[in-house]
């Protein structure tokens, strides 16, 4: 199954049990590369440090598959959780929200108030609960109007010359003619102070 098909059905069927994708039609060969998936999925939301080659080395140890596969299942994961080293937004965010529910369990078990209001009070900020949902505007429904081009002027309110191009034809039949030839331009010297700074005449009383 190609890499895209194989993405979809990975969103899909991630966490769904084997009788579901069963009976979805999901082939057992996509079946076994989903749990497989989804087992290196969980470990690296449970291990975000992992590098990839430790990602690629645990899945060749547990699974035994090639290298290329490994990296190709690597790939597939870091798509789902986005880039670690491009640092996308994904996986701050991922990040971020991970730290903070590690600080506020932290700060429940030494029985700190005050630091797990401020945790709470962070991700309240970051996760924007205390904003209003993003209402749909149906901007995506908008149908862009058809446009047809046309040689018609009478659309712009302008109106139309009978006959136009029968008329363009004779005036181009009438002012042509078979002597006119393309000729070469040549440069012409001149001293511009001549021409736009002239001299006063001396004899011209002023």
């Amino acid at each position: 199954m190609p890499v895209p098909a194989t993405i979809d059905t990975i969103q899909q069927y991630l966490f769904a049990d084997v009788d579901k994708m069963t009976e979805a039609g999901v082939p057992e060969i996509i079946q076994k590369r989903l749990l497989r998936l989804r087992d290196m999925y969980n470990t690296w939301l449970q291990f975000p440090r992992m590098k990839d080659l430790e990602i690629v080395v645990a899945l060749e140890e547990r699974y035994g598959i090639g290298k290329s596969a490994a990296y190709e299942d690597v790939r597939i994961i870091k798509r789902l959780l986005g880039d670690f080293n491009k640092t996308t937004k994904d996986y701050d965010r991922f990040h971020v929200k991970q730290m903070l529910d590690e600080s506020f369990d932290k700060a429940r078990k030494i029985n700190d108030a005050r630091a797990m209001a401020q945790c709470a009070n962070y991700y309240g900020k970051y996760t924007q609960c205390d904003k209003e949902d993003i209402q749909d505007k149906g901007y995506d429904k908008i149908v862009m109007q058809p446009f047809e081009p046309t040689d018609d002027p009478s659309v712009l309110g302008i109106k139309a010359i009978p006959n136009l191009r029968d008329k363009i034809k004779n005036k181009i039949n009438q002012y042509w003619s078979d002597d006119i030839q393309d000729i070469e331009y040549e440069n012409v010297e001149f001293n511009e102070e001549d021409i736009f700074k002239p001299k006063k005449d001396e004899t011209v009383p002023e």
